[in-house]
């Protein structure tokens, strides 16, 4: 009998000790599961200064209690444009290295891929327990696979393109909505005739969380799609900024910043004495120039009061069902404001890269943001959104590449702040395994396919004030834009790409980014080593 005893125990000691070998290797994950949700919302082509907490004169309560009672994040650099950033914070790793470059398709759309080969943030954390849900805009790929549906989401309702109307109709490509929900196609007869998108995907989200497993963590991201063009709008909402605009983008430029600058959003040192205009100015256009760029900055800012509005029903729900204390709400744009002239075009500025006008579009006046139109704010309101920094989406200028975010989680991040450290898209990954308790398992096979490792860090010691940066002094992030290309290194800054509407590349050029944001002083012909270095970096690493 002692003899069976004793070999039971050498049993048990032998399975408990393979179970501790074993656990090592698996991402740790709490006994009792205490791990905070995460919502994750991204606006797609908000300006810097769009909402009330950056700057703007826009309603918008919900995202400016959530910003002031948490920390304002005013130097996170995104990619260039849409899927750039997408890639970036979903792989954590450079913005044109892990997309599969594919023809456009039919209507102008990409086509585009995010490689297999970078495990995303989906798929990390339902590895590691949280329940993973998503409504919004994907633009990493529609191929069976490489879906929402199949990298990692649990639930989703998602636009597969990376544009599309906010009202069920076709829009660039003909008997296509480009919708899919939970990895099945959605057909124009499997939406409401009232059908808004932004609507659609807050309701959707309210839905994944009311059927959530109690006590389990999850993930929710919501990459809306306001206020990307086409400009759109319920027709209740079309009018609440009527005549705001008058005074034009001038003006309001001047406003903004103003604010901003009050608000500690953009560097102390800031100004507009060398702003470069690239609009002529407001005072100097006709009186139905005036009128078609006032009525489309009108709708702009209704889709962003909108988005506001229906932010504030997840945290609503949040708060009313006791989720709220322990969910980390991270919001942020996906980089520098819109500026194309669809809609509102007079000839007097580069049309610019996009999509082409479709035939049956309705562009008059009083059609605007309506069902069959399809309009943007114009270079001079996106400028006015962007300023003080230079130029705008699209573009590897502090403009193009500055996004508007923040972080609210009020047991671990101290309410009121505003932080000017250099951080990423890419460091959103890392930030939030780390708030998972999990880490990125490294370069090796994942889920039968070989991964690449990534190139963020975590930026939570950072959020809740237990270190002063987020990298060292050395670290370098670059950029590939046209022809040439940008690459950051502490606080240099080299880039030689045109301004916008030109093509090819320019001399490099050094900016002191800590002393001039507004990349105004060039002082490549000062620092030679220095350019040389960055030149190879970008060169070796990032080209």
């Amino acid at each position: 009998m002692n003899v069976l005893r004793f070999l039971a125990f050498v049993a048990l000691l032998i399975i408990a000790t393979s179970c501790t070998k074993e656990a090592q290797h698996r991402p740790a994950i709490a006994t009792t599961d205490m791990r905070p949700n995460i919502l994750f919302i991204v606006a797609d082509d908000l300006g810097f200064t769009d909402i009330g907490a950056f700057g703007s004169e826009i309603s918008t309560p919900n995202l400016d209690e959530l910003a002031m009672g948490g920390l304002r994040i005013a130097s996170m650099h995104a990619g260039p444009a849409c899927q750039q950033t997408r890639t970036m914070l979903m792989a954590s790793t450079g913005h044109m290295k892990p997309i599969e470059v594919r023809p456009a398709q039919d209507g102008g759309q990409r086509d585009n891929l995010l490689s297999l080969n970078w495990a995303i943030i989906p798929e990390l954390l339902q590895e590691a327990g949280y329940a993973t849900y998503m409504t919004g805009k994907w633009d990493l790929g529609r191929d069976k696979g490489y879906t929402p549906a199949t990298r990692g989401f649990d639930r989703s309702f998602t636009q597969l393109n990376g544009s599309s109307s906010f009202f069920r109709e076709f829009f660039l490509i003909p008997g296509e909505l480009g919708f899919e929900d939970d990895g099945v196609h959605v057909g124009f007869e499997d939406l409401s005739e009232d059908f808004y998108v932004t609507d659609h995907y807050t309701n959707k989200m309210l839905e994944y969380l009311g059927e959530a497993e109690e006590g389990k963590p999850w993930f929710a991201y919501m990459p809306y799609t306001a206020p990307h063009w086409p400009l759109q709008l319920p027709d209740d909402w079309l009018d609440k900024y009527a005549g705001k605009y008058e005074m034009g983008y001038d003006e309001l430029r001047v406003q903004r910043f103003k604010r901003a600058l009050e608000l500690g959003v953009v560097p102390e040192n800031s100004n507009l004495d060398n702003f470069e205009s690239q609009v002529d100015p407001w005072a100097d256009l006709s009186a139905d120039e005036q009128r078609k760029y006032s009525r489309a900055q009108e709708i702009y800012a209704g889709m962003i009061e909108h988005l506001d509005m229906s932010i504030g029903r997840i945290i609503s729900y949040l708060e009313q069902s006791g989720q709220l204390e322990n969910t980390v709400i991270v919001f942020t744009s996906d980089h520098g404001a819109s500026h194309a002239e669809f809609g509102v075009d007079t000839g007097r500025t580069p049309k610019g890269r996009g999509p082409n006008m479709p035939e049956h579009t309705d562009n008059r006046l009083e059609n605007f943001g309506r069902i069959n139109s399809f309009v943007d704010h114009g270079r001079g309101f996106g400028a006015a959104g962007s300023a003080p920094f230079r130029y705008m989406k699209g573009s590897l200028t502090e403009g193009g590449l500055r996004a508007a975010g923040f972080i609210n989680y009020p047991s671990a991040v101290k309410a009121g702040g505003v932080t000017h450290t250099y951080m990423t898209m890419m460091d959103f990954l890392p930030t939030f395994l780390e708030i998972a308790g999990t880490e990125h398992p490294g370069a090796g096979l994942f889920k039968g396919r070989e991964i690449n490792p990534i190139l963020g860090a975590s930026m939570w010691s950072h959020l809740t004030g237990q270190t002063d940066v987020v990298h060292g002094e050395n670290y370098s992030v670059g950029w590939t834009g046209g022809q040439g290309g940008a690459l950051i290194r502490g606080n240099y800054k080299l880039i030689n790409t045109p301004a916008p509407g030109q093509q090819g590349t320019t001399d490099w050029r050094l900016y002191d980014l800590a002393a001039d944001s507004g990349e105004h002083i060039n002082i490549a012909s000062q620092n030679i080593d220095i350019v040389t270095e960055m030149i190879e970096e970008w060169e070796t690493n990032w080209r």
